[in-house]
């Protein structure tokens, strides 16, 4: 997108933004959702959600977005990850590493947090109606899955309730999030962000905080939606070059302690001078007409110094 921060005007940024969405994720991993950070933080500080759920989690990146926000503004909330951790067949199938990893991640926040491996079915039923404040959807992305999983958990919204959707910008085969999304955000007041993947997000309450109003109807103008749009795709934009420069510098950090464990072996100290050979060898293959004619120059300037010295003593030379 060519529109620039400086551009925008500024009550449109001052509307959707806050010291909340310059946050840094504590926990980078490599996500989908990863630019949707900071807006992920801004909406939690706005709505003030008394319960979070998530219904497909994989790495946990998004989830720990919304834990962190509730840990560090001091919500009295409380989130809830639900997830099979088997994975689908978009985001792979994958076995308990990665359930172990998220479990042993939640673990700063196990005072309010709380991993439920089970399907979205059944964990449903663990949850009163009207109860949850924010409910994000990122399960399995085929039209039907998707609009299952809505109209299972859309009782247990409340008169606050937001529901985010994520890929509702992804129009590959099999993922159906923008079917459904077309169709919500006719009934419901909305916002969609296209970067990253696209994430929308719905007031499906009749008590939305005046925040989220706020983005709600930014959507019904041009000019707003851009602003907004990209900001926060700048924004995202920003987190997505850091979690690219941390690993670039875990490579080459890699790359230097591996280096330095071959330079300290003893296969590395014997090889040595096949080393040293091998370099002078790619050497002369380069300059090989050179070394030719220095080695005839060497050899005409030895046999002339025997020859001196042949006359000056003859015993001298053996």
């Amino acid at each position: 997108m060519n529109v620039q921060l400086r551009d925008l005007p500024a009550h449109d940024l001052t509307s959707f933004i806050s010291a909340e969405s310059f946050w840094v994720p504590d926990q980078i991993v490599d996500s989908a959702w990863i630019e949707h950070a900071p807006f992920g933080f801004w909406l939690v500080d706005a709505l003030r959600p008394r319960t979070i759920v998530e219904l497909g989690v994989h790495n946990g990146f998004s989830y720990f977005v919304f834990c962190q926000a509730v840990r560090r503004l001091q919500l009295q909330a409380r989130c809830f990850a639900i997830d099979s951790f088997e994975g689908d067949q978009h985001a792979g199938f994958y076995g308990n590493d990665v359930y172990d990893d998220v479990s042993r991640r939640n673990r700063r926040h196990d005072g309010f947090s709380q991993v439920i491996r089970s399907t979205f079915a059944e964990a449903c039923d663990q949850f009163a109606d009207g109860s949850i404040d924010m409910l994000h959807i990122d399960g399995c992305h085929t039209h039907d899955a998707v609009r299952r999983d809505f109209e299972t958990w859309l009782p247990k919204l409340s008169s606050r309730g937001v529901v985010l959707f994520h890929d509702t910008a992804e129009h590959s085969p099999g993922f159906g999030v923008h079917l459904l999304w077309d169709e919500l955000r006719g009934r419901y007041p909305h916002f969609e962000f296209m970067h990253g993947h696209g994430l929308g997000i719905i007031g499906v309450g009749d008590n939305i905080p005046a925040k989220v109003r706020r983005l709600f109807a930014a959507s019904a103008n041009a000019s707003s939606e851009q602003a907004v749009r990209a900001t926060y795709e700048r924004l995202g934009g920003a987190i997505g070059d850091l979690r690219q420069a941390r690993e670039q510098k875990r490579q080459f950090s890699e790359m230097q302690a591996r280096i330095q464990s071959y330079e300290q072996s003893t296969s590395w100290r014997l090889t040595a001078p096949l080393r040293a050979a091998g370099t002078l060898l790619k050497s002369a293959r380069r300059t090989g007409a050179w070394i030719g004619i220095v080695l005839s120059a060497l050899a005409h300037a030895v046999a002339g110094a025997r020859a001196y010295d042949a006359e000056r003593c003859p015993r001298c030379i053996r």
